[in-house]
């Protein structure tokens, strides 16, 4: 269900969707401008602005699920050219030798390189592995970034290799 059927948005919720759309969502300086001054009007005008949030969150997750179709839609179209491709390297290879040549397409089958693939025997980790053949085990390093706060916020002193940049809280609006 939409929220524009859910709610009637008043006057003031179409000028906000209005100038919101207008600009096909850029807010500019004086965008802004007019709709902190259409706001600071009531509590109807942040009634109405939050009807319009609801609204657009409404519309993202209808294109979100759009996305998704469309997404499962395309995945349908390969898997049925890499099926039509498996049947015709099968009719190339037993009716053509391998080769067609039409006016529009020049077809032919060809095979891929052989390869190897290693992996560990089922019930074996890594690290187990690693204990008797260290030359065969990658081993990835990084930064422990939890640790690392977690002793520079108790005062501890830190290596001068590392910073630490404080983000201030960011204050945000919720709707329900």
């Amino acid at each position: 269900m939409s929220f524009a059927k859910l709610y009637e948005l008043s006057l003031e919720g179409v000028q906000i969707s209005d100038l919101l759309t207008e600009n096909e969502g850029e807010l500019t300086p004086e965008i802004e401008s007019r709709l902190d001054k259409l706001m600071l009007e009531g509590p109807e005008r942040i009634e109405a602005a939050a009807m319009v949030v609801k609204q657009l969150e409404a519309s993202a997750t209808a294109c979100e699920d759009e996305v998704t179709r469309l997404r499962e839609r395309a995945k349908a179209f390969s898997d049925n050219a890499d099926r039509l491709k498996k049947r015709m390297v099968i009719a190339v290879d037993s009716a053509f030798n391998g080769k067609v040549k039409t006016p529009l397409f020049s077809v032919w089958a060809q095979s891929t390189a052989a390869t190897t693939v290693c992996d560990l025997a089922p019930g074996i980790d890594a690290e187990q592995f690693y204990q008797s053949h260290p030359e065969l085990v990658r081993v990835k390093y990084e930064l422990n970034r939890t640790a690392a706060v977690a002793k520079y916020k108790a005062g501890e002193s830190m290596p001068e290799e590392l910073f630490f940049t404080t983000n201030e809280p960011t204050r945000y609006l919720r709707i329900k």
